[in-house]
């Protein structure tokens, strides 16, 4: 009699673990989702505000409208930033990153494929360049039109003018290539954002939905650090044209945001990693990541590019201070978060250069 009445007890607190582990799955994943949908509306919302001035820009090339344009293209990049180099949860959403922005560009392939479609002398539409290059079609190539030297609006070479001089013309076909790279960007982010609708991660097993989450945040400081290391190079010998957006000098104020936004998926509305790791009694991990996040951000540099910063020794040392910095979360997410909650995931997602 006693043991039966023992083993019913164990079952109820078996099954009361199994529910709760559960239960705090469903609630991280929830943030976690939460946070990816509300990130992939944000973007769509900025690429179609980017949409709507290119067109406007078109119908009135004016210095003002230019400057409109730039402002809304680097509110969409910064948006994109959020969701850039995570590599988990939809499939779907993960097949469009390539599109959306197509990155190192060091041998300016975005500029000569633009160049290409230019010569065409066509008239373009947003749904045609899907079958262009990915270099051609994200916001890459929306940054080469407003800011590179050789870009017909720099050059002051885009108007939807119906004339029938030649120049007309040219000037029609280059703003029709212009407009369709923001239309094609407004559609990829509608694409976006439909894929985040549905949780990737709702019916998986606690253990494996924690793994994904943890392996989001470690692929996309992993691709951050890239965006560090690469033009980084060796000291002395930096590789400008690996930088990203060496274009419109915004490197620094984009990777910036990467932070904000990897602090705030680890913090995860006060669900996440951290919430976790203080529950199970691992106070010191917490304090340590979330202290090193804050840190960066409150010691930012206060240029905007990268380009300049890795001309001088001052700006080397700034870049490698942030890079050993996110390398020192990243160390401690393998070393102390995953083996403290127990999570078996594999760390080289992003990896293969």
């Amino acid at each position: 009699m006693n043991m039966s009445i023992l083993r019913i007890a164990l079952l109820i607190a078996g099954l009361a673990s199994v529910t709760g582990c559960q239960q705090e799955q469903q609630t991280i994943s929830g943030a976690v989702h939460q946070l990816h949908l509300e990130s992939a509306a944000n973007f769509a919302q900025q690429a179609k505000a980017l949409d709507q001035i290119f067109q406007g820009y078109c119908q009135s090339p004016t210095n003002d409208n230019l400057g409109q344009a730039k402002v809304q293209w680097s509110k969409t990049m910064q948006a994109w930033m959020a969701l850039q180099g995570r590599e988990k949860g939809s499939e779907t959403a993960l097949e469009l990153s390539w599109q959306i922005q197509f990155w190192p560009d060091k041998k300016n392939t975005t500029g000569r494929k633009l160049n290409q479609l230019l010569k065409q002398g066509a008239m373009w539409q947003a749904d045609a360049l899907a079958n262009q290059s990915v270099a051609v079609q994200g916001l890459g190539a929306a940054e080469w039109f407003l800011y590179d030297q050789q870009s017909p609006v720099v050059m002051g070479l885009a108007s939807q003018q119906n004339g029938a001089s030649q120049q007309d013309k040219a000037s029609a076909a280059n703003c029709s290539l212009f407009t369709a790279v923001a239309g094609r960007i407004a559609d990829s982010s509608t694409a976006l954002e439909q894929a985040w609708q549905v949780n990737p991660w709702q019916s998986l097993p606690a253990k494996m939905a924690l793994g994904e989450y943890l392996g989001a945040l470690n692929n996309q400081l992993d691709y951050t650090m890239k965006k560090l290391s690469r033009p980084l190079g060796k000291p002395g010998s930096p590789k400008v044209y690996q930088a990203e957006l060496w274009r419109s000098h915004t490197s620094m104020t984009n990777l910036q945001s990467n932070i904000i936004a990897m602090q705030q998926l680890y913090l995860a509305k006060g669900t996440g990693l951290d919430k976790l790791l203080r529950d199970r009694g691992y106070v010191g991990t917490a304090d340590r990541i979330n202290k090193r996040f804050s840190a960066l951000l409150e010691d930012w540099p206060q240029a905007p590019a990268m380009v300049p910063m890795l001309k001088t020794k001052e700006g080397y040392r700034q870049l490698l201070n942030i890079y050993n910095g996110l390398e020192y979360i990243q160390i401690a997410l393998q070393d102390e978060v995953a083996p403290e909650l127990g999570i078996v995931v594999g760390f080289n997602a992003t990896d293969g250069d």
